[in-house]
């Protein structure tokens, strides 16, 4: 290759790095956020080494074992597990590090579409659709979202196969063939998404392909991806019980007609980014809504004009590449989400569509050079601002984004965590509001009930708060939160006077979460209220076994102290608790005064009883 050539790819390279760092800094700072917690920060499965056929046998965001054949997410990303585990041995569990693992991949993903794109079409054109990709807002939450890398890297695997897959087609270049194969396998254990490989395989065939060798040895060239997608697919079946969705395929029919509706949705996003967060949408009331006839109606005309242009090959190949890597997003296979759009799942899919717009792109700069110029530079600066922005408000931090979701764009998905903002903040009021918009929109969901139940019982209500969890008890539930139900049913029943059944309850809470030491603390704490000190103490001291760092389980294992009148280990317990926790919680104070006058008021009977 010519020098000139390798020095402005490099320079390329280093634009595009430097122009992603730029737009994607706030995000360093950003914190956990959403699932992030559930499948990083609080996920015991990736601060612990397994074997490689454990994560194989391990389903995405099933964090308890014991949930495993009983609660299913419909997820199964294995190497995205990997990933996690490998962020966690170089970074700890520092939310800054796994961001900057997710900007490191879309770099890497950047280079390699502008790559691939190269392979297609004039290399400048190449650059400037790359920096579009690089800088696009919509990508942003596929990379400020930790829990979304998996669309990044099933993005750069899909990429790096169909590379290799043409250059060994055009080249017969066996070598490139098989790592081609190994990256695929690689696609469809980041994300299932990696199956539309095989589709991409075949449009390009049909379109781009310049060497044929007729369609038998196209036929034989699929067979090792077909054989690894079978032996995918019965995997996935054994670990999560379904072969690509954990719900039921129902109303095909309606899911097909509506397919236009939510493409033409993406597109909008895509060709008119703005107003963007975590969109929440669902299907029209009825077939005869406006915007899902003239959804319907804009996609037959779309067809119309593919067909009118159908020479130019690259162009239909860029569409139909597009909606190939879309389909698994239009429902009509089911998907496990709640909402039709989730702009993250555009990751895979714009690089694709991009192409077909670098084709106008060229033809703009043919025409009218320094217009063409001026406006990609306004787009493209408009693109960079916009996803600064994103980064540094919406995808920082669960409040931030909470907050904006609920109260800026009335995105009631987020509206049981609306409630638990209020809730902690004591605004009792607003949160029961928002927790009842949270049953009410989404009436399947349990943990809206427990919480619910929790407030209705700190509020002197433990009879509403026990009725509101009977209606719960028939939704699915993972381990946790029927610990989380057995406590607040326990804890309500104990306010109402009903102790011995309120004790049934939290001794069932223990059960099902052992490690959860503020079950431990209800449990000491009711068996206190009923005289029990000796199973008070016992199940204190089994929670710190657990949780020894938990001050409420030393205070309530202080108290159990005092109402025995053993105020000197009452003492000892609260004078061992850091400096910092004795004087800053009211609680160990008062009880330490009261401890501290008990032990002396013993020690001067006992002075009496001598003399």
């Amino acid at each position: 290759m010519h020098k000139k050539v390798i020095l402005s790819q490099i320079l390329n390279y280093i634009i595009i790095t430097f122009l992603i760092v730029i737009a994607y800094f706030p995000t360093f700072s950003g914190e956990f956020i959403l699932d992030d917690n559930a499948l990083v920060k609080n996920n015991p499965f990736i601060k612990e080494s397994h074997s490689i056929a454990a994560y194989f046998s391990q389903e995405d965001g099933i964090v308890d074992q014991r949930d495993l054949g009983d609660y299913h997410s419909g997820y199964y990303r294995p190497i995205i597990n990997m990933t996690y585990r490998i962020d966690y041995k170089l970074w700890g569990m520092n939310a800054t590090g796994f961001r900057v693992t997710n900007v490191v991949l879309h770099i890497l993903c950047c280079l390699l579409l502008l790559k691939f794109i190269s392979f297609l079409m004039d290399r400048q054109i190449a650059f400037w659709i790359t920096v579009i990709f690089a800088l696009h807002p919509v990508n942003t939450e596929s990379v400020s979202f930790i829990a979304a890398r998996n669309n990044i890297i099933v993005t750069l695997f899909i990429l790096g196969s169909l590379l290799l897959y043409i250059i060994a087609w055009e080249k017969k270049k066996y070598s490139d063939y098989i790592v081609s194969v190994i990256l695929f396998v690689g696609a469809i254990f980041s994300k299932e998404f990696g199956l539309m490989l095989i589709p991409l395989f075949f449009i390009y065939q049909r379109t781009l392909a310049k060497q044929r060798y007729g369609f038998l040895k196209e036929l034989i060239s699929y067979i090792p991806f077909i054989a690894i997608s079978l032996f995918y697919l019965l995997l996935r079946k054994g670990v999560t019980d379904s072969l690509l969705t954990s719900s039921n395929i129902e109303n095909i029919w309606s899911r097909i007609f509506f397919a236009p509706f939510i493409i033409l949705y993406n597109l909008k996003i895509i060709l008119l980014p703005h107003g963007l967060h975590f969109i929440f949408l669902k299907y029209p009331a009825n077939i005869f809504n406006w915007y899902a006839t003239i959804s319907f109606l804009l996609f037959l005309l779309i067809c119309l004009i593919l067909w009118k242009v159908k020479k130019s090959k690259l162009f239909i190949f860029s569409i139909m590449a597009f909606l190939i890597c879309i389909f698994p997003t239009l429902n009509i296979i089911p998907t496990p989400s709640v909402s039709l759009i989730g702009i993250r799942w555009l990751y895979v899919s714009i690089g694709f569509l991009l192409i077909g717009v670098g084709i106008l792109i060229q033809k703009a700069i043919v025409a009218r050079r320094n217009l063409a110029i001026s406006i990609l530079i306004v787009v493209i600066a408009y693109f960079g601002i916009y996803t600064h922005i994103l980064n540094r408000g919406l995808w920082h931090d669960d409040n931030t984004l909470i907050k904006q979701e609920v109260l800026g764009f009335d995105n009631y998905l987020f509206a049981s965590d609306m409630a638990e903002i209020y809730f902690n903040n004591k605004e009792y009021q607003e949160a029961e509001r928002y927790f009842k918009i949270a049953i009410e929109k989404f009436p399947y969901q349990a943990f809206s009930y427990i919480n619910l139940s929790a407030l209705l019982t700190e509020t002197g209500r433990p009879g509403d708060a026990i009725t509101l969890l009977d209606k719960a008890k028939g939704l699915v539930m993972t381990h946790h939160q029927q610990a989380e139900w057995c406590n607040n049913i326990g804890t309500a029943l104990l306010q109402m006077g009903k102790k011995e059944q309120g004790l049934k309850y939290l001794e069932k809470a223990v059960v099902y979460a052992p490690d959860e030491p503020i079950f431990w603390a209800n449990l000491g704490g009711a068996y206190g209220m009923i005289g029990d000190y000796q199973n008070s103490i016992a199940a204190l001291k089994k929670g710190l076994d657990v949780s020894p760092a938990s001050v409420q389980l030393w205070i309530n294992l202080a108290l159990s102290y005092i109402n025995m009148k053993d105020y000197k280990e009452a003492v000892s317990i609260l004078e061992s608790l850091p400096e910092k926790e004795r004087k800053g919680n009211v609680e160990v104070l008062r009880l330490l005064k009261l401890a501290r006058e008990g032990l002396q008021s013993q020690e001067t009977d006992l002075g009496i009883s001598i003399e």
